[in-house]
């Protein structure tokens, strides 16, 4: 199985779904989220959390994104997106790491564009909201999404972040946070 990239410089290049246990973001809703921050692409830096293939790193450089960072716990898939990057010669670093332990490990690079696809089942959201919030270093004007199953609710607030809106796609939903300046 393969995942195809939608739009920009890399249309129509195919990603492979790694043979681990990933649930790849529906083509429909991948697209549907990159509609909406389709004005916040260009050049902005771009932070993949639970990444998987990878396929939202790669769009989002497909679609202008001056870089992209891909956090997930499996060595297998971080080693293949590097590949995929270097064969690609494209922006993309993976980081292997739990998510929320490695939020730290980011650096200095600040990110504008975050985009969180834990598994449906995890149950830990509100700890990942405030792990992005105390952790990832945002602009000031990020925009942090976290998809989610449809029973499961994304609530609340953080220091940094606030709630915007819900984008419903099915079963699908992805809740988006925006950074708070004072």
């Amino acid at each position: 199985m393969s995942l195809r990239i939608t739009a920009g410089t890399l249309r129509g290049r195919k990603i492979p779904v790694p043979p681990e246990e990933v649930r790849p973001t529906s083509e429909r809703a991948r697209q549907a989220y990159f509609n909406i921050v389709a004005d916040r692409v260009s050049g902005a830096r771009f932070l993949d959390l639970f990444a998987g293939s990878g396929v939202f790193s790669f769009e989002a450089v497909s679609r202008g994104a001056a870089s992209a960072v891909a956090v997930d716990a499996s060595r297998r898939n971080c080693a293949a997106i590097d590949r995929l990057a270097a064969d690609w010669n494209v922006q993309v670093k993976a980081i292997p790491s739990d998510v929320l332990a490695g939020m730290p490990r980011l650096g200095t690079a600040v990110f504008d564009l975050v985009y969180a696809d834990p598994p449906y089942d995890w149950g830990k959201h509100g700890p990942l909201l405030a792990a992005i919030d105390a952790s990832a270093p945002l602009a000031p004007d990020a925009l942090v999404a976290i998809e989610h199953r449809r029973k499961s609710e994304v609530a609340g607030e953080t220091k940094r972040l606030r709630f915007v809106r819900k984008a419903e796609y099915g079963e699908v939903w992805i809740s988006f946070f925006e950074g708070v300046t004072s």
